[in-house]
């Protein structure tokens, strides 16, 4: 009865892993955008924006990035990707920016008078982990994705 009781605690302990990871991951995302929406300033600062990212997912904490290099943890910056977009506040979304714009900020987009653009930023993570323990039929690592979109503030 032990031989099943630890591959069952083991089972029980690798699924916590997945989920601590995959929290871990859309809360990196979420630190990021929430650092590029504060102002368009913000949002062009894609290394910051990243190194954002990488803290929160590491220790929790994404004020880090200021004074520490947050590169040892679950995610590095190569895993962190953002996307700048923009539409006109009145394009029959509302200034939502779920989905995700896909015009380039800048690219030359026009709205109607006194119609204003809306920025959006989406931060997307991803991190691979091992599986602690080799169960038949499933795979040896497991990919965490995280994806947070945001609106960008004037």
């Amino acid at each position: 009865m032990l031989p099943f009781l630890l591959l069952l605690a083991v089972g029980i302990v690798d699924v916590g892993r997945a989920i601590y990871y995959t929290i871990a991951v859309n809360n990196g995302a979420a630190a990021g955008a929430e650092f590029a929406s504060q102002s368009k300033n913000h949002a062009a600062q894609t290394n910051n924006i990243k190194q954002t990212a990488v803290c929160d997912a590491a220790n929790g904490d994404p004020r880090q990035h200021f004074w520490n290099s947050c590169t040892t943890g679950l995610l590095t910056t190569d895993n962190v990707s953002v996307t700048l977009g923009c539409r006109c506040a009145n394009d029959n979304t509302g200034i939502s920016c779920d989905p995700m714009p896909n015009s380039a900020c800048g690219s030359g987009i026009v709205c109607a008078p006194g119609v204003d653009i809306v920025e959006c930023v989406r931060v997307q993570t991803t991190a691979t982990f091992p599986s602690l323990f080799s169960w038949p039929g499933l795979p040896r690592s497991y990919t965490a994705n995280g994806q947070a979109i945001s609106r960008v503030r004037n």
